[in-house]
């Protein structure tokens, strides 16, 4: 059926057209009212009278004809702009479901990688050969990518709102090379593919966070979607500008498909012997992140040849230079350098507990440990101990939080008790609770360099 929707602009035609008839219905009326006035032979009068209501009849039907259009024109708006109404609220309830939902995942998904961290750690300090040391560092780097991964995942809605604020610094290229090159060049060769670095002196200005998250994924899509060959991964400075480049002798992307590549859920290979199970949302995060870098993204690309992935970052200054790595050093800790302290440990993860209590006894601790303040109190009050500082997860069975837990534990012994809160849940609401309750945070998953740091810190500050 043909749609006689009128548009915006018919509408407006046809309210003008409206008022030009009812002006010309008033000025036939006075002509009608003049003649018969001049007119000084009756039938004459009666003639132009019929031929003038004729006339009048005829406007009046085209008028009630475009007056009944245009009230159906409205009414059909009205109820499109009432779908409208309907359709953008279920878009912000279901926005709010999956907000909710990606809050709650954060917690579960970030316990297992916050095991694997801590046994990273205890590894760390076994006093292992350097080579081994060498693997357990780049372990370390690799979890600490994911968890920037998974925290751009869980929150890709706020990169969508702007709610994810970039950190800018100036800082070298090849130290950001360092940390991620190795893991695709050893990942590479097992495939029988060779993965290159050129080494740069380059320095530019953007997130180094964030920046990794793109570069990853750029290397991770080449070594999947080359079978054989080389990927090789560069950087050129041109004015205030520096752009990075990976360049692979893979499978390449049809013309008519680039455009589609960063869409969300899109995967353009057919070739199912390469890609493995990716879900199509690496390249949409990079799309997104880009744009908060406000840095282009270039793609240029030969189907059966091999891909080229680039992105153009802002030149730093070296005079501003900063190491965002320092903090991601390697979990090297000295064995026994904690010796004599007891620690209580509250976390309702077995997992986690037993990764945290291996990782304090290779500091020489005395851990006790549980999923609650009660299980941990009973111990301590049974053997007369007291606990050197307390280490909290935050979300506890229930409704129990961290903080609770170390109330309870505090409220048992005389003096203050220094304490340690960690968690997985980056809400700013949060994190200005603790620090008005004066209780030192760690996010998930945890660097045993950074809670050793932090353990010292706190024993060796005065009590007040």
């Amino acid at each position: 059926m043909t749609d006689h929707r009128l548009s915006e602009a018919e509408i407006k035609r046809l309210v003008m057209e409206n008022a030009r008839l009812n002006k010309t219905v008033q000025v036939l009326m006075d002509r009608v009212e003049q003649e018969m006035d001049q007119q000084q032979d009756s039938f004459t009068i009666f003639q132009t009278a019929i031929k003038l209501e004729e006339t009048v009849n005829l406007r009046t039907n085209e008028l009630s004809d475009l007056n009944t259009r245009l009230m159906t024109e409205l009414a059909e708006r009205e109820i499109i702009e009432e779908k409208l109404q309907i359709a953008k609220m279920q878009a912000e309830e279901a926005n709010k479901s999956k907000t909710k939902f990606l809050a709650t995942a954060s917690h579960d998904l970030r316990q297992p990688l916050n095991a694997a961290r801590l046994f990273v750690g205890s590894l760390a300090a076994a006093g292992l050969s350097e080579d081994n040391a060498r693997n357990v560092m780049r372990i370390g780097n690799s979890l600490d990518a994911l968890d920037d991964l998974l925290s751009v995942l869980l929150n890709i809605s706020q990169l969508d709102s702007g709610g994810i604020k970039p950190r800018f610094c100036h800082f070298k290229l090849q130290d950001l090379f360092d940390r991620i090159v190795p893991d695709y060049m050893r990942t590479g060769e097992d495939r029988g593919l060779d993965v290159r670095m050129v080494p740069t002196s380059q320095i530019v200005y953007s997130d180094p966070r964030l920046l990794e998250t793109i570069l990853r994924n750029f290397l991770s899509n080449a070594v999947r979607y080359t079978k054989q060959g080389r990927i090789l991964i560069g950087c050129r400075g041109r004015g205030e500008n520096v752009t990075i480049r990976i360049l692979d002798t893979g499978i390449g992307i049809k013309a008519d498909q680039l455009e589609g590549i960063f869409e969300e859920f899109t995967q353009v290979h057919e070739d199912r012997s390469v890609g493995g199970r990716g879900i199509g949302l690496g390249l949409s995060i990079v799309q997104r992140i880009s744009k908060l870098l406000d840095a282009h993204i270039e793609v240029r690309s030969i189907f059966g040849q091999g891909s080229l992935f680039g992105i153009i970052l802002a030149r730093g200054n070296v005079d501003q230079l900063s190491q965002p790595y320092a903090e991601r050093v390697a979990d090297v800790t000295p064995a026994n350098s904690l010796a004599g302290r007891t620690i209580a440990v509250v976390d309702n993860d077995e997992d986690v507990l037993d990764a945290m209590q291996a990782l304090l006894e290779k500091w020489g601790c005395r851990v006790i440990s549980g999923p609650s303040a009660d299980t941990c109190l009973a111990p301590l009050i049974t053997e007369d101990i007291t606990p050197d500082i307390i280490i909290a997860d935050y979300h506890l069975n229930g409704d129990d939080t961290g903080v609770s837990a170390v109330r309870e534990i505090r409220a048992e012994f005389e003096g203050p008790l220094p304490a340690i809160l960690i968690t997985s849940d980056r809400d700013p609401d949060l994190a200005d609770l603790l620090e008005q309750e004066g209780l030192p945070l760690i996010y998930k998953p945890v660097a045993a360099a950074a809670l050793h740091a932090l353990i010292q810190h706190l024993l060796n500050t005065p009590k007040a």
